[in-house]
């Protein structure tokens, strides 16, 4: 093994948990100026959001990054950050959903500078990588600074709300290296067609920082509808999820998986998988809902292709984890049984997905249970009732995780087409 293969590391991305906190430093000028500036060890500031995937803000703006691709050499230092108190599931995907709403935005360097050395501190919407994550976390009610909006990555690693992690890192074997090395990164792409769309946009608006902004445009600005729906197409945007079934086609194929590689690295994939069964694709189902609300107001073109798409996502995803949760229930059925992520009807976490992808079911559902006096009714009529989970949500009610029954509604649903089989199997 190679010297340089021995010091190359990276995060253990089944030890990283949503919400965590990766602080690092490099032996790089800027990071040196940053580190001297600040009294501190670290330089950089990133979020996890989700199994393998990061968020950060740099000059190329705020972007999503596969943790098994961020590399450390011997001279970097790394530090991985998690709450004392955990948050709730609802605060939780709070601080994710704020992060990953930022996708896009651009950087402040100014502003950056400011927080290390002083000066004027304007509270602009444009991001650095230590006020990302302080303001993520301050959306959600959690201050992890004295304040979120002008911070350093060494007042993230001295907030008391704050725990380091040991053992977080692993050495990367040179087999490793070269294989991914040698392995498209479709992330790169996203980042490219992300910010392809984004610069295109802001030649018509200027105060455009992420696609929430985008989005309002379109609404609002129909003359340019045609343009963004342009900037979509020819962007690549609207293609780039063929890219993981291109590289990647043992995620959508049982058969093909079994094929694919070794039992431990497989297990580790669909654990990790499975985990988020339903929250890790949850962000597909959320803006499936949001953009055919929209193109039923306003009929834009470029909100149609939007709806086609995360449409397709929806069923992506559903499909990737049915192959892991298939794969594991073959060869590992104690642990499909222990890691499938179950997210109990009628509980605080149901209700605020609920809301978000079905809310006329939350409202009859809550209805149901002040009527009755108990949440362990039927969701629809009050009766007695079991939990399921819909396993064709993708196509019945994409985002919905379990649904809390009465025979009678579970046989007419059943008879809409619906799939459904007891939560706890």
């Amino acid at each position: 093994m190679s010297e340089t293969s021995m010091t190359t590391r990276r995060i253990r991305v089944e030890s990283l948990e949503p919400g965590d906190i990766v602080l690092t430093a490099g032996p790089g000028k800027v990071s040196k100026v940053i580190r001297r500036a600040s009294k501190g060890d670290v330089s950089h500031a990133m979020i996890c959001v989700q199994n393998g995937s990061i968020i950060d803000s740099t000059d190329l703006g705020v972007q999503a990054h596969n943790v098994q691709r961020e590399l450390y050499g011997p001279d970097d230092h790394v530090v991985v950050l998690r709450l004392r108190e955990p948050l709730s599931d609802v605060r939780l995907a709070a601080v994710i959903d704020f992060a990953r709403s930022e996708i896009g935005t651009r950087y402040s360097k100014v502003e950056a500078v400011r927080s290390v050395l002083g000066g004027p501190k304007p509270r602009t919407r444009q991001l650095f990588c230590s006020r990302l994550v302080a303001r993520a976390y301050a959306h959600a009610g959690v201050t992890l600074v004295a304040d979120p909006d002008y911070c350093t990555p060494e007042a993230l690693r001295q907030s008391p709300l704050l725990i380091e992690l040991s053992d977080m890192t692993e050495i990367v074997s040179e087999v490793e290296l070269a294989a991914w090395n040698a392995r498209p990164n479709p992330l790169a792409d996203m980042q490219a067609a992300q910010n392809a769309v984004l610069e295109r946009a802001r030649g018509l608006d200027p105060s455009i920082e992420n696609f929430n902004d985008l989005d309002r445009i379109v609404q609002e600005h129909p003359e340019w509808d045609e343009e963004i729906a342009a900037a979509y197409r020819q962007s690549g945007y609207l293609d780039l999820w063929k890219a993981d079934f291109a590289i990647n086609p043992w995620h959508y194929d049982l058969e093909a998986m079994e094929t694919s590689g070794g039992d431990e690295g497989l297990r580790a994939y669909c654990v990790g998988t499975i985990r988020e069964f339903h929250t890790g694709g949850l962000r597909f189902a959320v803006n499936l809902i949001h953009y055919k609300g929209a193109l039923a107001a306003h009929g834009r073109r470029s909100t149609r292709q939007l709806v086609t798409l995360y449409a397709q996502l929806v069923r992506n995803d559903q499909l990737r984890r049915d192959v892991a949760l298939a794969w594991l229930k073959r060869h590992h059925p104690d642990q499909a049984a222990s890691d499938l992520e179950r997210i109990v009807p009628h509980s605080e976490h149901w209700f605020s997905i609920i809301d978000r992808v079905e809310p006329r079911l939350g409202q009859i559902a809550r209805v149901s249970i002040k009527a009755m006096g108990s949440a362990d009714v039927c969701s629809s009529c009050g009766d007695p009732a079991d939990d399921f989970r819909l396993i064709n949500a993708a196509e019945a009610m994409p985002g919905v995780p379990s649904l809390r029954l009465c025979p009678d509604c579970v046989g007419i649903r059943r008879g809409f087409g619906e799939i459904l089989e007891p939560l706890t199997s």
